[in-house]
């Protein structure tokens, strides 16, 4: 489960995100809807440590992402997945190399495995 708590986040002065608290069930389908500008890929990114927040906390399972050095960040990763709007796929790669990739990465099991 992750759960925010009194999330917010900042830019030069100017509130994205004011004091969001939500949960997102493990297993569950969960979506983050709003018009453009309304910060949703600003929340996504604190969600996975790209962007730190001004305040507030975000829980995987019990554990503060925002007081997580980089190196256990970066092992949190490993179970989470993302794709960036506009479809940024590699271009020069078949759909099932795209989804390969962050596999290839991140796991030291070959292929067939």
């Amino acid at each position: 489960m992750i759960q925010v708590r009194n999330l917010i986040k900042e830019f030069e002065g100017r509130i994205v995100l004011n004091d969001i608290t939500t949960s997102f069930k493990k297993g569950a389908v969960n979506m983050i809807i709003g018009k453009s500008g309304s910060g949703k890929t600003v929340l996504l990114k604190c969600l996975i440590g790209l962007m730190q927040p001004t305040s507030g906390e975000i829980r995987y399972e019990g554990r503060n992402i925002t007081e997580m050095r980089a190196r256990e960040v970066k092992r949190l990763r490993r179970d989470m997945g993302m794709l960036f709007q506009g479809s940024a796929l590699f271009d020069s790669k078949t759909v099932l190399e795209n989804v390969m990739f962050p596999l290839d990465m991140f796991s030291r099991k070959n292929q067939r495995e």
